[in-house]
């Protein structure tokens, strides 16, 4: 144990942990540790316990010593930049690895966060260390902003005292989503059925494999043959569209393809929806989406469940099977 944090720990076994006030509420905690919890403990050990781990960060978050109400819990994600160069000829996929720095990143159940300003790194990868009450669950949606990029916002996260460090999103390359997609599905919808159709509030999964990750080289990481639900059922809602292998939305895919994609567009606003899969011998878990007005006065456009925190089932055979 460090000496700073050692020292730290020492003070709030002689000062106690009164019920009166936080210990040492002067100490200013750096910008990405987030509190959320009205029990008592110390800020300076706190950021004691932070900046001994990310001085080496081998060593796990001694959030034991904050006592018995309180854990310190570590979130981190990355940016995937995701899409198609359509300005090459021919138009090539983008890297599967390329990244988006300078993203800012924030949390739509508390909309206080975005004035924090957190961003990604040059790497794409962002940090968040959360104060919480032990035991009890929070429930985060992460939205991503950038300057001429798609606003986005993820399903509903399930926060526990357990450090989750692989979160990810598919961050559309903008390019491509205003001069490639956009006018594609607008015209696809159009040309069957949907006349006056504009797009709007876009819902998307991943029907994975039980390794499915934008974390994990193995592609393609779809679970061919699927079928989804939503729930409630939302006939204003149009879905769901299957995307081919190719990884665009295609209403002739009767089924989950090897991709894994799934979408429904025009979603209603000011709703909670619940989407899983279905395939004989597999089970998959459930993801949940909010859609509130608040997204919309964000600029959110697009509500996106990335792997590994999408539709990933059981199925655990090799990318391309079924």
């Amino acid at each position: 144990m460090q000496t700073g944090l050692l020292l730290a720990v020492c003070t709030v076994v002689f000062t106690g942990c009164s019920d009166s006030d936080n210990i040492h509420p002067g100490v200013e905690l750096q910008d990405n540790i987030l509190v959320f919890t009205d029990a008592r403990f110390s800020r300076r050990l706190v950021q004691d316990i932070v900046d001994e781990h990310e001085a080496n960060p081998e060593v796990a978050l001694q959030d034991e010593i904050l006592g018995p109400r309180v854990s310190l819990v570590k979130l981190m994600g990355k940016t995937n930049h995701f899409g198609i160069d359509i300005q090459l000829q021919p138009p090539e996929y983008i890297d599967y690895h390329a990244t988006v720095p300078e993203t800012r990143v924030w949390i739509a159940e508390y909309p206080g966060t975005r004035d924090l300003d957190l961003q990604t790194d040059d790497t794409g990868w962002w940090t968040m260390y959360v104060v919480k009450d032990r035991d009890v669950d929070l429930e985060f949606s992460f939205i991503f902003e950038k300057e001429d990029w798609v606003t986005t916002k993820t399903n509903v996260n399930v926060i526990d005292d357990n450090d989750n460090t692989d979160f990810a999103i598919q961050f559309i390359d903008p390019y491509y989503y205003q001069y490639g997609m956009l006018p594609f599905v607008e015209s696809m919808m159009r040309s069957n059925g949907y006349p006056n159709f504009f797009f709007s509030n876009a819902m998307v999964v991943t029907v994975g494999k039980s390794w499915g990750s934008m974390h994990d080289d193995r592609l393609p990481h779809g679970d061919p043959g699927a079928l989804v639900s939503l729930s409630p059922e939302t006939p204003d809602a149009i879905g769901p569209i299957y995307f081919n292998a190719s990884v665009i939305p295609d209403l002739s895919q009767e089924s989950v393809s090897v991709d894994g994609g799934v979408t429904w567009l025009n979603m209603p606003v000011n709703g909670t929806y619940k989407v899983t899969a279905h395939k004989e011998g597999v089970i998959y878990p459930t993801v949940t989406f909010r859609i509130d007005q608040t997204d919309i006065e964000a600029g959110v456009e697009l509500f996106i469940a990335s792997p590994p925190d999408s539709l990933e089932g059981d199925n655990d055979s090799p990318p391309g099977e079924y």
